[in-house]
């Protein structure tokens, strides 16, 4: 549900706007608007240094692999008034920590490790690429006879070579001029070496060219005139050593991230309030001596707000506006139960609903779980659903989004296990006591889930007057009931002329949908009558509900029939653990987005309205 807002202005000296921002700050709840009737002030020029400092802490927590702990105090606590950072105005928690120098030397720390890694890596990197080609390489060498004054030629070639050819080239017109070995290599690929007269060598080396041997081209860090046995013994201690330096460099690292953690977190946590602080004052609005400070809040936080501003600040002015103002104005706060909350996620994906319409997340919350039990509807599923849920929340503590996620799921694993209940069923095996069989009851099934969806469209169109009801869109009100009736009396109509309901249905329903369809002429036009359509198509479109649910159990099904007429319980145990997997899998996949698609397209069309902007309180990270 929203919360009721209240626009307020507080007016102070401002000789205490330092005191007064960090103030606000911690209380965390005023949203702030800029004072447009006065003179504001000019962003400080000390925000580009605090945020080019920022940056910097920011830098070295990503490169000491820097992770916070949930033990590690944040900057509120431990806060004392007159302490260094606040009496050099550098707002909370800073202190002594606002000391460029003691990033620079950290930095300077960290610099020539993060260098050092990098040249270790690519020298190591440049030697394991060329591995197999050094061990060829060397054991060439081993046989090859080099006198004084003659080259070493090595070079590669690929399949479309012939190396014997070449081979009985150069010896043939090289006699004792020449040595010439070739190795094979992976790939169709081969080796070459040649010990030749210096004489001859730019010859030989033109002819290889010619040939398509590549000379054997060695990583940036060896000079191109490196003698050959020297330039293996490099690459080879590059392949010894490099492995365990880096080892020793990471722990290096991890032992400063280790050491500076704590430091950099309260840092990094100080300089985002205070610069957040900096982009406050810059909103106030100031005279000669005193400043405005403008801001909405909820309505049930404004007393408790006053008089803490009242008792740190005598002679402050606190006062609520009492002029009303538009739903485009007001930002929206949604206040939701710990049930509701995490389906929140759905709403942020459109956007924020206008001020003072019907929050959607307490309908999602109950509908969502719903539609997902419905398709899936499987004991065993909704077992190892729940523990999927549970493995989130735990795992991803500190990460909104995956716990918001692990909960949800947990919801929709009791849906599961209900309708799994309801079904008899258990990873595809149908339970022996009394249930509803969905396999084969279709019909009943089918006019459930059209039930649960014209349920969910009336209550659309209910919630859309009501919000057209709020706006004093009276018009439009009438268009959202009389779309209902028409629909209402549609289905009576229906089921009464089908022999499903009693005769006595036939008059009044017909009644009500005539009476509704000139209602809905007279707001909407003719257009409103063509809409109906869609309306009936939308209600109809909750069949899915039925159609995913069975194929998922005919898809368990196949997997137990299958691992039966295997006739060997290891191997069916194995398979249809693998294959169940996949089709909780498939199920989790698909009911999720088949779910939110009803809500999207179907349901949130009916009354949604957006366009609201998001509450967002000035507050300490």
């Amino acid at each position: 549900m929203q919360r009721r807002m209240a626009r307020v202005y507080v007016l102070y000296t401002r000789d205490h706007e330092s005191t007064l921002v960090r103030a606000l700050q911690r209380l965390g709840v005023l949203h702030i608007e800029p004072v447009t009737e006065l003179p504001t002030r000019a962003l400080a020029p000390s925000r580009h240094e605090l945020e080019g400092l920022l940056l910097k802490v920011r830098g070295l927590q990503e490169i000491l692999a820097f992770t916070p702990s949930p033990l590690l105090p944040s900057p509120s606590e431990g806060r004392g008034a007159g302490g260094e950072g606040e009496r050099r105005g550098e707002g909370p928690g800073v202190k002594v920590w606002l000391d460029p120098q003691e990033i620079h030397d950290l930095e300077e720390r960290v610099r020539p490790l993060i260098a050092e890694r990098r040249q270790v890596q690519e020298r190591l990197d440049a030697a394991t690429r060329l591995e197999e080609i050094l061990q060829v390489t060397e054991r060439l060498l081993s046989e090859i006879s080099h006198p004084p004054g003659w080259e070493l030629l090595v070079g590669l070639g690929g399949s479309e070579i012939s190396s014997g050819e070449i081979v009985q080239f150069l010896q043939k017109n090289l006699p004792g001029r020449c040595v010439v070995r070739a190795h094979a290599l992976p790939q169709e690929r081969c080796a070459l070496m040649v010990s030749v007269d210096s004489e001859y060598a730019p010859a030989v080396r033109e002819y290889l060219e010619a040939k398509g041997i590549r000379p054997l081209a060695w990583p940036a860090h060896i000079p191109s005139d490196t003698p050959l046995p020297e330039a293996i013994a490099l690459l080879k201690r590059d392949l010894a050593e490099g492995p365990a330096r880096l080892r020793e460099i990471e722990r290096t690292l991890a032992e400063l991230g280790h050491a500076h953690s704590p430091h950099l977190l309260a840092l990094e946590r100080a300089l985002g309030n205070r610069i957040a602080q900096l982009d406050a004052l810059a909103q106030f609005g100031y005279t000669d001596y005193t400043l405005v400070i403008a801001g909405w809040l909820p309505a049930d936080e404004y007393e408790p707000f006053a008089q803490r501003l009242r008792e740190q600040f005598p002679g402050i002015v606190v006062r609520p506006d009492p002029q009303p103002a538009s739903s485009e104005e007001i930002p929206v706060a949604l206040k939701n139960t710990n049930w509701s909350r995490p389906y929140e996620l759905f709403l942020s994906i459109m956007g924020v609903p206008r001020y003072g319409t019907i929050d959607p997340v307490p309908f999602v919350s109950f509908f969502f779980p719903l539609f997902f039990g419905t398709i899936v509807g499987d004991i065993g599923y909704g077992a190892v659903i729940g523990l999927v849920g549970l493995w989130l929340r735990r795992r991803f503590a500190h990460a909104e989004l995956a716990k918001n996620a692990g909960q949800i799921a947990m919801h929709c694993a009791i849906s599961t296990i209900f309708f799994g209940a309801i079904f008899a069923e258990l990873f595809g095996f149908i339970l022996p006591y009394p249930h509803f069989k969905r396999g084969e009851q279709t019909n009943e099934l089918l006019l459930f889930c059209v039930a649960l969806g014209a349920t969910q469209i009336f209550l659309g169109f209910v919630l859309g007057a009501i919000n057209a009801l709020r706006e004093r869109h009276k018009k439009h009100a009438l268009a959202k009931l009389a779309a209902l009736g028409a629909l209402v009396g549609l289905g009576l109509s229906v089921g009464a002329l089908a022999g499903q309901l009693p005769e006595v249905f036939k008059t009044p329903s017909f009644a009500l949908l005539a009476v509704a369809i000139v209602l809905l002429v007279m707001s909407e036009g003719p257009i409103g009558v063509l809409e109906l359509v869609s309306y009936v198509g939308n209600i109809l479109s909750y069949a899915r509900l039925m159609g995913f649910g069975l194929v998922g159990l005919k898809i368990a099904e196949l997997i137990n029939e299958a691992g039966h007429a295997l006739h060997n319980v290891f191997l069916a145990v194995l398979i249809g653990i693998v294959a169940h997997a996949a089709n909780i899998g498939l199920a989790i996949f698909e009911s999720t987005v088949q779910s939110a698609r009803l809500h999207y397209v179907e349901f949130f069309q009916k009354f949604l309205e957006l366009g609201g902007r998001k509450y967002e309180p000035f507050r300490e990270i």
